[in-house]
């Protein structure tokens, strides 16, 4: 891309008279700021849910680097090198989001007891991040509009079905997995029964404090 330099960390090419483009360049990374987000929230929570989200997101990119190979379609031209990675159907940033997206609206429909504003608010949240990452592939130069929108639409099935699939086949064992060896060792567990996290965790450090003499 002529006349475009690196921004930051980041490989992306962006038109340094032009600062929407350095906007831009942040929200296509969000991909990655989502997995380090996942990770963390694992370390931290130990949550099935979360372990199985981000297995699910693993999986779908494995899904996406057997389907590049398999289209072998060109970025357009003039796209920035994305060092061994030349093919651009379909657009892996766009899977990302769409699996993100697809997995995240089944998990507050039927796994989150909040109320339905919350969840409208936070899918809407997460529906404008989608769109913002699939325009900035494009609006930089990363991929053509086919191959983002091949690739959100395959996130998106592969979300629902990875969600369907743990439904059926993983939430009714969770239980079973935090009550055993290697889940109390690990300190697994699964708040799906819990309304507030934050609240049951907030109250069950108010009965820590009340209790304990030496605090």
């Amino acid at each position: 891309a002529a006349g475009r330099v690196p921004f930051g960390m980041f490989y992306v090419l962006v038109d340094p008279d032009k600062p929407f483009e350095k906007i831009l360049a942040l929200v296509t990374m969000a991909p990655y700021f989502l997995v380090c987000a996942l990770t963390i929230l694992i370390v931290r929570c130990r949550e099935l849910m979360t372990i199985t989200w981000l297995t699910g997101q693993l999986l779908n990119e494995a899904a996406n680097f057997v389907l590049k190979r398999k289209f072998k379609q060109a970025r357009p031209h003039g796209a920035p090198k994305i060092g061994f990675d030349e093919h651009g159907m379909p657009s892996s940033h766009a899977q990302f989001m769409g699996f993100f997206l697809a997995f995240a609206v089944c998990v507050l429909l039927f796994r989150v007891r909040v109320n339905i504003l919350s969840k409208l608010s936070v899918i809407a949240c997460t529906l404008t991040l989608t769109g913002l990452v699939c325009f900035s592939r494009t609006e930089l130069g990363f991929h053509t509009h086919e191959q983002v929108l091949v690739g959100v639409a395959v996130g998106l099935v592969l979300g629902a079905v990875w969600f369907t699939t743990a439904a059926k086949f993983l939430f009714p064992r969770f239980r079973t997995i935090c009550s055993s060896s290697a889940g109390r060792l690990l300190m697994l567990r699964d708040g799906a029964c819990i309304n507030n996290v934050l609240a049951f965790e907030n109250a069950a450090y108010r009965k820590l404090y009340e209790t304990s003499k030496d605090l």
